[in-house]
């Protein structure tokens, strides 16, 4: 199995269909704070779902289009981080995530955010890395401010979630932005 090891807590895992029972415990225990800004979560009713959402994860890898990984944190899984979408043509990556509530405030995310953006960048070639967030959700505006992500714009009614539509901020980060951070 794919592993990447970050620091001495923190790894990503290459999604696994031996996996799907623990992803489907930690979506199902973390189910409402999931869904107050992702629209997945309520279809997520039995293990069978997170093998499908694993076997499709598997097929993207494969033609090139996406990578998702499990973040475990202490050796535990806390979540899952990825490329949702990978667009050679563009020469960008976006950058997608969801972490178990219990965990928040570790900086589990801007980590593991931090190794994506060197990868997409370093081992990559790419030019851009991309992170949409619902406008409300302040604690991953936060995560992208701290990458040094720009915001470029706001797409209104962008996503329905389970009980309303929210907006999106688009965040991006040029490749030479990343240099000159990475130098300073």
């Amino acid at each position: 199995m794919f592993s990447w090891q970050l620091d001495d807590e923190l790894a990503l895992l290459f999604l696994q269909p031996d996996m799907a029972s623990e992803l489907f415990g930690l979506c199902r225990e973390n189910r409402d704070y999931l869904t107050q800004w992702l629209p997945w979560p309520p279809y997520i009713q039995q293990p069978a779902d997170s093998a499908t959402f694993i076997r499709h994860a598997i097929e993207k890898f494969a033609r090139g289009e996406g990578l998702t990984t499990v973040i475990e944190y202490q050796g535990e899984v806390v979540g899952v981080i990825g490329y949702n979408q990978i667009d050679q043509a563009l020469a960008k990556v976006t950058i997608g995530y969801w972490l178990a509530e219990r965990w928040q405030g570790n900086g589990i995310i801007t980590r593991a955010c931090q190794a994506l953006i060197h990868h997409a960048f370093e081992e990559m070639g790419m030019e851009k890395v991309e992170i949409s967030t619902a406008v409300e959700n302040e604690p991953s505006r936060a995560v992208c401010e701290r990458l040094g992500m720009q915001p470029e714009g706001i797409s209104r009614r962008a996503e329905r979630l389970e009980d309303r539509v929210v907006d999106h901020v688009h965040y991006g980060l040029l490749r030479d932005e990343w240099l000159r951070q990475r130098d300073h």
